[in-house]
């Protein structure tokens, strides 16, 4: 495609909704539900599930979300492949800052991966208030993208992959 006369890398935009919020956003926010349920809280899966849905609807209404969840059940986050969390795309992208305020109340402080996982949380709520049409933003999140799942294959726990993540990435752009 490069090949056509006047398209340029600088003729491509990414599809936010697919490359963020139903891409990454839905792999990463999974993958940290599924490590607060099954490895940082130290009830049953049921009862950390029952407490992390509590902390959520709390934070919703602290933040006064717009679009939110009705309920959350493992099976909405839980892939034999790796974590992914289901749902619209208005109800990822807006939990995002409500996870990150729910990671932050459960995580260890003293523990390196925690405080990395934070680290990315914030990043990908910091990064809704960008404007996705400046091309820059682009160059930006493909790049993050690479980073982020360098980080978390290599940082985070097994389950939390994003092996297809930065390959789809370019497919879920559009041309302009």
């Amino acid at each position: 495609m490069l090949q056509i006369e006047g398209v340029t890398i600088l003729s491509f935009a990414p599809d936010w909704m697919h490359c963020k919020h139903l891409g990454i956003d839905k792999i990463l926010l999974g993958s940290t539900l599924y490590v607060l349920v099954h490895d940082v809280l130290k009830g049953t899966v049921p009862e950390n599930l029952e407490q992390v849905w509590k902390d959520i609807e709390a934070e919703y209404k602290r933040q006064n979300t717009a679009h939110r969840y009705g309920r959350m059940r493992q099976t909405m986050f839980h892939q034999t492949s790796q974590p992914k969390l289901q749902g619209k795309a208005v109800e990822v992208r807006d939990l995002g800052p409500v996870l990150l305020k729910v990671w932050e109340k459960h995580m260890n402080h003293n523990l390196d991966i925690h405080r990395k996982i934070q680290v990315v949380l914030s990043g990908f709520s910091k990064s809704q208030t960008l404007n996705p049409n400046f091309f820059l933003v682009f160059k930006v999140l493909s790049t993050w993208v690479v980073v982020v799942g360098f980080m978390l294959s290599r940082f985070c726990c097994d389950r939390m992959s994003l092996g297809t993540v930065s390959s789809n990435f370019p497919l879920h752009s559009t041309c302009l």
